[in-house]
């Protein structure tokens, strides 16, 4: 059996292995309710991982009613679509989420809708895109813990990729959103549970911000090669990850692009 770490009364995280980037080698599901359960981000594609689930919703006792996705990205679904099938409960996803999936969702989530459950618990679907067009938190409303998804991480990082449709402007106003719905505490889908919510939005805001302020800092009125300002804005990050950095430079372009802060030709960037 797996660790399960209970979070509040009814409110239960675990830790499955799942193909997600380096640091972090598995995701949480959370698995809220008594009677009848919410499963959150049942993730992992392996059986041996996907079997340890099952062993503690055995465990449980109760009746598995919802199956509810963050986003639509292969380390947060891949037991989805067989425990629906194994127990018959309908998947719940946002939308923009539904469109880039490979299996049906039954119920689609718009923001501030909510899922009953039984005594009590209830989780409160909040919109926040930014690193995926779909992506919701869940808010379960008794006690105030928020599955965040891949909003923040206990380990590693988040990456905003616009060739995935992620979205800088949408992230940052989304950490706002999250920090505005005042959770107790955050469970990332990678790595430890989050105990300050709010030093938690703060320390990825300015992060975000002293990002940024690299990037304008290494652009000047000339234009300069994006492989330049690559290597200038991210001179404190290992080479190996520049491939990722590259993206995230790209969301930071675009947002100042645009704001008019920024001009761009061909591979080149200017101040404007």
């Amino acid at each position: 059996m797996p660790t399960v770490q209970e979070l509040a009364e009814g409110v239960r995280v675990v830790e499955l292995r799942t193909p997600t980037l380096p640091p972090a080698t598995a995701t949480n599901t959370l698995v809220v309710g008594n009677r009848r359960l919410a499963v959150i981000e049942p993730a992992t594609p392996y059986a041996e991982e996907r079997a340890d689930l099952d062993a503690v919703l055995g465990e449980l006792g109760g009746e598995v009613v919802a199956i509810l996705l963050t986003h639509h990205h292969v380390d947060h679904i891949g037991y989805a679509e067989e425990l629906r099938a194994r127990t018959g409960a309908p998947i719940y996803a946002h939308a923009e989420t539904a469109k880039r999936l490979g299996f049906a969702v039954d119920v689609l989530l718009g923001d501030g809708e909510e899922v009953e459950l039984d005594a009590g618990f209830s989780l409160v679907a909040l919109f926040t895109p930014g690193h995926a067009p779909g992506h919701l938190v869940y808010c379960e409303r008794r006690s105030g813990v928020a599955y965040a998804g891949d909003m923040v991480a206990g380990i590693g990082t988040i990456l905003i990729d616009p060739e995935d449709s992620g979205d800088m402007t949408a992230y940052l106003d989304s950490l706002d959103r999250i920090a505005a719905a005042g959770p107790s505490l955050l469970v990332p889908a990678h790595g430890p549970v989050l105990r300050d919510p709010e030093e938690t939005v703060r320390r990825y805001k300015a992060h975000r911000q002293m990002r940024e302020d690299r990037v304008l800092a290494a652009i000047f009125e000339e234009p300069r090669d994006l492989s330049e300002v690559l290597a200038a804005a991210y001179a404190d990050t290992s080479r190996d990850l520049w491939w990722l950095a590259s993206r995230s430079l790209e969301a930071h372009l675009r947002k100042l692009e645009a704001e008019g802060r920024v001009w761009r030709r061909g591979g080149a960037v200017a101040r404007t």
